[in-house]
C-alpha cells in the first residue's frame, strides 16, 4: 500500500487550539510525520478554502486554528509558511485584506508565525497532461511555494456535490479568471475535469480537511452546519475526497471530480481500496447528510448506457483525443437541454436582496441584471454554476427547481 493511499481520520470535537493542534499532528504522525513531507527552508504554501468574506461563525471558511495549527507544525519543521487564497471576486490586496481579517486569518497568521500573502499577481502555465486545460492561470505565489499543504472545510457544492480537496484548489485560480473557467467549461462534468487539471498540476503534499463543523445542504456558503468532529488528512487529494464522501454517506463515485477523476485513473473511487488510519471510520461516519438541491438529480451522472443512447461520449475520453466537446445525439440534445434545465434548480434573488451587484459581478455569463434595486437572474442564459449562490455576502440567491423538477422529485 502506498502512502498516497494511506487516508487518517482523527476525532477532533471542537475548535479549541490545543485540540485542533494536537488532532492535526496526530493525523500528519499516522502518515509518516512531518518531516516526511516538510523539509527545513522550504517555503510552504497553506491553501484554506476562503470562499467570501464572512465571519469564521458561518462555517464557510476552513477554521482559523486549523491554519494555525498547520501554521504552527511548519515552523517546528523549520520551514516557512504561507497563507495564500484567492477569494471571489477581484484578485486585489483590498479584498485580500478584508477576506482575511473576516475570516480570522489575521489571528491565525499572528498565533502560527505564517505570513500572509497580498501579492495578486500571476502566471500561465503549461499542464501538457490536462484533459480540458492545457495551460492554467494560476496565483503566481503558488507556482513559487516549495510545497503546497491543502486545507479545504469539507461542504456541500451544488455544482460538483462535496467540495473537499480538489475543489479547494480552483481557489488557487485568480480572482475574476474563474469566471472565465466556469464560462469556457460551463457543463459540470467538464468543469469538473478542469478541477481534476488543477489538481494534478499543484500535486499537493498533503491535504488536511477541516471536517470538524462541516456544511450540509445548500452550500458552500448559504448551507447549514453540521457538526462531524473529524481532521481528515492524506497525500493524495483523490483519496481524501473517496474518505470524506463516504465519511457523510454519499457514494464517491456521486461526486463529479471524482467520477471523472476514476475514468482517467486518478482514482477507483472505491472506500475499499484505501487504508484508513486512526480512529474508527464506522464510528466517525454519518449517513443523514443533506446534500444541496441542486444535486437531487444531476444530468452529468445519467448511466454510462444512458449516455450512449443519448450520443454522449465520456468527456474524459474525449479530451484525451484531443476533441473540444462531447457529442450529441437528438437525445443528448433533449436531456442535456431542456429536460437538464427543468430537474436542475435555478438561482433567483429572495427577499434579503439589497442589490449589492456581486452577484452580476460574479456571473461568468452576465446573466444576471440589477433592476430597481433587486438582482434579476436570465433562467436562459443561467449555465447553472451558481457562483451568484456562492458568493453573495446577505444569502440572499435561492435556489428554486422549475415546475417539472419539482413535478418528479420535489422541491
Amino acid at each position: 500500500m502506498t502512502e498516497r493511499r494511506i487516508i487518517s481520520l482523527v476525532r477532533c470535537p471542537e475548535y479549541d487550539l490545543d485540540s485542533v493542534y494536537a488532532a492535526i499532528r496526530r493525523s500528519i504522525d499516522l502518515l509518516g510525520g512531518v518531516s516526511a513531507f516538510i523539509k527545513p527552508g522550504q517555503r510552504v504554501l497553506l491553501k484554506p478554502n476562503l470562499l467570501r468574506p464572512a465571519s469564521q461563525d458561518r462555517g464557510v471558511s476552513t477554521h482559523p486554528t486549523v491554519v494555525a495549527a498547520v501554521a504552527k507544525l511548519v515552523n517546528e519543521a523549520g520551514a516557512h509558511p504561507v497563507i495564500v487564497e484567492s477569494p471571489g471576486g477581484p484578485f486585489s490586496p483590498a479584498l485580500l485584506k478584508l477576506t482575511y481579517r473576516k475570516t480570522g486569518m489575521l489571528w491565525a497568521a499572528e498565533v502560527g508565525g505564517a505570513e500572509l500573502n497580498y501579492s495578486v499577481e500571476s502566471v500561465q502555465v503549461s499542464h501538457p497532461k490536462g484533459y480540458v486545460l492545457r495551460r492554467l492561470d494560476l496565483v503566481k505565489p503558488a507556482v513559487e511555494a516549495d510545497a503546497v499543504i491543502n486545507l479545504p472545510k469539507l461542504k456541500t457544492h451544488n455544482l460538483t456535490k462535496l467540495t473537499v480537496a480538489v475543489k479547494n484548489l480552483f481557489g488557487l485560480v485568480p480572482g475574476l479568471l474563474k469566471m472565465s473557467y466556469h464560462a469556457k467549461l460551463q457543463d459540470a462534468r467538464r468543469f469538473s475535469e478542469g478541477l481534476n487539471d488543477i489538481a494534478t498540476y499543484v500535486k499537493p503534499t498533503l491535504n488536511i480537511v477541516d471536517a470538524v463543523v462541516a456544511m450540509e445542504g445548500n452550500g458552500p456558503s448559504g448551507g447549514d452546519l453540521r457538526q462531524l468532529g473529524v481532521i481528515i488528512a492524506g497525500v493524495d487529494p483523490f483519496a481524501v475526497d473517496v474518505v470524506s464522501a463516504a465519511l457523510v454517506g454519499f457514494d464517491p463515485l456521486s461526486i463529479l471530480t471524482t467520477r471523472m477523476a476514476a475514468a482517467r485513473g486518478l482514482t477507483t473511487g472505491r472506500l475499499e481500496d484505501l487504508e484508513l488510519v486512526g480512529d474508527p471510520f464506522e464510528a466517525l461516519r454519518v449517513s443523514d447528510f443533506r446534500p444541496g438541491a441542486a444535486t437531487a438529480i444531476d444530468p452529468g451522472l445519467l448511466p454510462r448506457g444512458l449516455l450512449a443512447l443519448a450520443g454522449e461520449s465520456d468527456v474524459s475520453a474525449e479530451a484525451a483525443e484531443g476533441q473540444s466537446r462531447p457529442r450529441q445525439g437528438w437525445f443528448g440534445r433533449l436531456a442535456y437541454g431542456w429536460l437538464s434545465r427543468q430537474l436542475v434548480v435555478v438561482p433567483g434573488a429572495g427577499d434579503k436582496c439589497i442589490g449589492c451587484g456581486q452577484c452580476a459581478k460574479s456571473c461568468p455569463v452576465g446573466a444576471i441584471e440589477i433592476v430597481d434595486g433587486k438582482a434579476h437572474m436570465d433562467t436562459r442564459k443561467c449555465i447553472r454554476c451558481y457562483c451568484c449562490h456562492e458568493l453573495c455576502p446577505e444569502e440572499a440567491v435561492e435556489l428554486h427547481r422549475p415546475w417539472l423538477g419539482r413535478l418528479l422529485i420535489g422541491r
